[in-house]
Parts: structure tokens; sequence; C-alpha cells
């Protein structure tokens, strides 16, 4: 019983971790933004003097202190003093942008926020053919904003001190194009359910005759990439790969092709 009351203790004491955009300066009293506030006070129900974590993206983090904590259901903002720069935990050897065909809204939620949480470095999201309609300019920078968000909110989760990089989006076919073809630095898997090697065995072979570690990852929408999509990023040097017998959700392919590669190359 003893043992048990010690791992409860251990759970409810972890400290949380929130992301500032700006500068961060040791010693010195910092105010969250509102948002942060109100998750710090109504839904993690903190007081002053408890502990928190500091992160703005610069491999970095920032234990504090809350001297002035809002009370719950305010719109005031806490006041932070921060005490230390610390090295956040090291990302991972291997690089990876996924390039990440747009679906509906709840899955491409998860696939980011999973992909971030695995060590992702790079996220690029493509409309390819079956991919859900871009629409007008203002509804496009405001699903940028709310992908911001999970991106943030991931490294938050995952106790990552680097923000991943998040791009703008592309129709498929600007994207294939600006690709670098036959880049040694880099190598290109495209997922193709009739493809005849697996990424496991593609990323295998690579990695060994070149001893690079940048791999960039092409996953399709709801209903796949076209044939003719896939043929066009393996015309401007794409891998087909497969990830075996089962067709996977979008929203399950990119992680599982992340975890794969992190246990193969990566820190997992």
């Amino acid at each position: 019983m003893e043992d048990a009351n010690k791992q409860t203790n251990r759970r409810s004491a972890r400290v949380g971790r929130f992301y500032h955009d700006g500068a961060i300066q040791i010693e010195a009293d910092l105010t969250l933004d509102k948002q942060a506030s109100h998750h710090l006070m109504t839904v993690l129900r903190s007081k002053a003097g408890d502990k928190v974590v500091l992160f703005n993206g610069d491999g970095y983090e920032y234990p504090a202190t809350i001297i002035n904590a809002a009370e719950r259901g305010s719109s005031r903002q806490v006041v932070l003093h921060v005490h230390q720069k610390k090295t956040g935990i090291p990302e991972s050897p291997l690089q990876v942008t996924l390039v990440q065909c747009v679906s509906k809204p709840e899955r491409m939620d998860i696939s980011l926020r999973q992909a971030v949480e695995l060590g992702v470095n790079c996220i690029q999201p493509v409309y390819s053919r079956h991919s859900v309609k871009p629409g007008d300019e203002k509804r496009a920078t405001k699903k940028s904003l709310h992908w911001q968000s999970i991106v943030i909110s991931a490294c938050e989760q995952s106790g990552r001190a680097v923000i991943p990089s998040l791009n703008d989006s592309l129709s498929y076919s600007q994207w294939v194009q600006q690709s670098q073809p036959h880049d040694k630095n880099n190598v290109i898997f495209v997922l193709d359910p009739l493809a005849k090697q697996s990424l496991t065995q593609a990323a295998r072979e690579w990695h060994a005759n070149t001893g690079h570690s940048n791999i960039t990852l092409i996953i399709g929408p709801e209903s796949g990439l076209d044939p003719k999509e896939i043929n066009e990023a393996i015309v401007h040097g794409a891998q087909p790969v497969t990830l075996g017998p089962r067709i996977l959700r979008t929203e399950t392919a990119g992680p599982a092709c992340i975890v794969l590669l992190q246990s193969l190359l990566g820190d997992l």
C-alpha cells in the first residue's frame, strides 16, 4: 500500500509545461498569456508557490514558480518567477519531414499531434486530389493557426523543447515539383499499397548505404493518393514503400511510419 501511495504522489506531482511565445529571462518575472493562465488555474488548479516549466522552442527549459495566482475563472493573468535555464531533452538523431495530405479536421489533428509527440522535425501539409478542399485564404489562415496550436500542445505534452516547423500548405503537385530529386542527403518515401518493398527494409538499406538520417514521408488522405500522384512522386525521386498487408487510416499511417523509423534509426 505504501508503494502504491508513493506512485500516486509521484504522478500527481508532475510539473506542468507551458509554451511562451517570446524571450525568457532568468531571475526575472514573466506574465503568462490568458489562455495559459486559464489552463494553469482553472484546469490544473495551481496556486502561488507551485512549480511550472516554461519553454519557447530554443531547446531549453525554464523552471519557474507561480508568485501571483489569478482567481479561478477570472481574466487575470498569472505571474511567474523564472529561476534558471536548463537544457531540454535531446532531439532524435533522425530528421523526419512529414508530408501529410490534409484530411478531415479531427483526423488531421491526430496525425499532427502524434507525429510531434514521436519526434517529427518538419510538417508539410499538402492538398492532394482526395484531400478536403483548401477553402479561401481566411479559412486557410485559421487552419494554419489551429495546426500550430496542436503542434505546441503536443510539445508541452511530450516534453520537447524544440518546436517542429509547420510549413504553409501547398498543393501536392507544387510540393513534389519543389522537392529535391535524388538528394543523397535525404530520402523520400511515399506509401504505396502496391509497393514491393517495406518501409523498414527500404530505410535500413538506404541508411546502410549512405549513413544519413534525413527522411521525408508522404502520407495520403482518407482515400489515399491517386496512382498518378504516387507515380509523380516516384518520377521526382521518391521510393514507393508499404507498411504491410493491412490498410491503415491516414491518422494511423503517419505515426506508424515514424514509430518504425524511430525504432530503426532514431531514439525509440
